[in-house]
């Protein structure tokens, strides 16, 4: 009897605890993130942002995460540590990247319509613009499972409507959103012809739409007089305008066909810093994807021109900040996104879209 008791209080107990730990989750604010980056400084010649320590351990070769959905109404009225702080615009070198699935299969469309004859060109297409942190935070979802294994974060992901968007627009993936004409078509053929949009949109987009942390203010559980300036159509208006005035280096274009050295490739991005952008390789290094950084301004208010750095002014669905130095944890050190670094020091190939 006195074990039976025993194992009965056990048990009682057991279940406090798990329901207290539920709404914990459930209820409790976010442990603090790192704060973000203090060493960075603008350049106020160029309107770049850099560090000055461009040092990077271990460059191309870790693996990152995203969270789902890590943007809670309840910590909306103080707390800035879910509110992500750059944009990364991911574009491909579509000929590396076609090639990188079979190389008898480019211009054949053996796999994506964008690997196509008719549709392949030695220009950078779009693969997304995506929401950022400068430094990781831990994931609130996992924190209590073991102090010693807490999940970083490196970007939100899959996020739910915030509080005050429009509600005469579709926050659900919308097709008719999309900006229409050949102009578009061709700076981003996978997400017309090959479904891209729809997964980045869900995936990406999503976050984007989360207020600024100067436009947060009175965000209550109603989500009333909340200033939230940006819808879908924005975010795609403001990603294309942004690819559009990028363009394609010229001194990329000239390469194709050609082996160049990672310190060509990067000059070819820009002159001003080395860290503006990461490269991604396949096994056989060839190019297939430049990540760019961007600084989000603080606020709708806060949008700047980035004139001073090409040659474009800012719009109403300008809400992409000045270039930025991409950070080592989460970008230069990811084998995703730069994974040129890890192994093709002995140089790049960029492949010719008018290869046979």
């Amino acid at each position: 009897m006195r074990h039976l008791y025993l194992a009965s209080v056990l048990y009682v107990f057991l279940f406090l605890l798990e329901r207290t730990s539920a709404a914990y989750l459930r209820f409790a604010r976010r442990p603090p993130r790192l704060s973000l980056r203090d060493d960075v400084s603008r350049d106020r010649d160029n309107g770049i942002f850099s560090s000055p320590s461009s040092s990077c351990q271990n460059e191309g070769t870790k693996t990152h995460d995203g969270c789902d959905d890590p943007m809670y109404t309840k910590e909306m009225n103080g707390d800035e540590s879910d509110r992500f702080d750059m944009f990364e615009l991911a574009r491909s070198w579509t000929p590396g990247f076609c090639a990188s699935f079979d190389s008898s299969s480019l211009g054949k469309g053996k796999k994506k319509t964008e690997c196509q004859k008719a549709y392949l060109k030695n220009e950078l297409t779009v693969h997304g613009l995506w929401p950022s942190y400068s430094e990781p935070l831990s994931d609130p979802a996992v924190v209590l499972r073991s102090i010693k294994d807490k999940k970083k974060c490196y970007w939100p992901q899959n996020c739910r409507i915030p509080p005050g968007y429009p509600r005469n627009e579709s926050f659900r993936y919308d097709e008719k959103a999309l900006p229409k004409g050949e102009e578009f078509e061709r700076l981003a053929p996978a997400w017309y012809y090959d479904g891209l949009a729809e997964h980045e949109w869900e995936k990406h987009g999503t976050c984007a739409m989360w207020p600024a942390k100067d436009d947060a203010t009175s965000i209550g559980s109603t989500g009333k007089n909340v200033v939230n300036p940006l819808t879908q159509k924005d975010f795609y208006a403001g990603m294309f305008h942004l690819a559009k005035d990028l363009g394609t280096p010229e001194k990329l274009s000239r390469s194709a066909g050609k082996k160049v050295s990672l310190d060509e490739l990067k000059s070819a991005f820009s002159e001003i810093s080395p860290n503006l952008a990461a490269f991604g390789c396949d096994s056989r290094c060839n190019f297939v994807q430049v990540v760019q950084c961007f600084r989000r301004p603080s606020s709708s208010s806060a949008l700047v021109s980035r004139s001073s750095t090409r040659n474009s002014s800012s719009s109403d669905s300008d809400f992409i900040g000045h270039p930025m130095d991409c950070p080592c944890v989460g970008v230069r050190d990811s084998r995703y996104d730069n994974s040129c670094e890890s192994h093709c020091a002995d140089g790049v190939y960029i492949v010719d879209a008018a290869a046979p």
